[in-house]
């Protein structure tokens, strides 16, 4: 499988703009990448509840950052998330 330089993203908004807060390097292959963000939760629209957002990105290069896909969540959403996120890049370091 060819690989790319994913990553994801997690932003809080504050003072009226998201500031990132963290983020995950994903460099593997397109089709578990979204995979895994398939199986995150949360929605695809902002709400007064859903201050946090994922985002997947492309560092493609000499280009800047492309955002391929995003997320909204609640503060408990992004526990469950970066649980997700942690074990599928695991699995993906120890085991691929």
């Amino acid at each position: 499988m060819e690989r790319s330089n994913y990553y994801i993203e997690i932003q809080m908004f504050s003072q009226e703009r998201y500031m990132t807060i963290a983020h995950f390097d994903q460099s593997s292959c397109e089709k578990i990448v979204h995979e895994l963000f398939d199986e995150l939760v949360g929605g695809s629209q902002p709400a007064d509840n859903r201050l946090l957002r994922i985002n997947l990105l492309l560092r493609e290069q000499g280009l800047s950052n492309t955002q391929l896909r995003s997320i909204h969540c609640t503060l408990d959403e992004l526990a469950e998330n970066v649980k997700i996120i942690i074990k599928k890049t695991f699995r993906a370091v120890n085991f691929d």
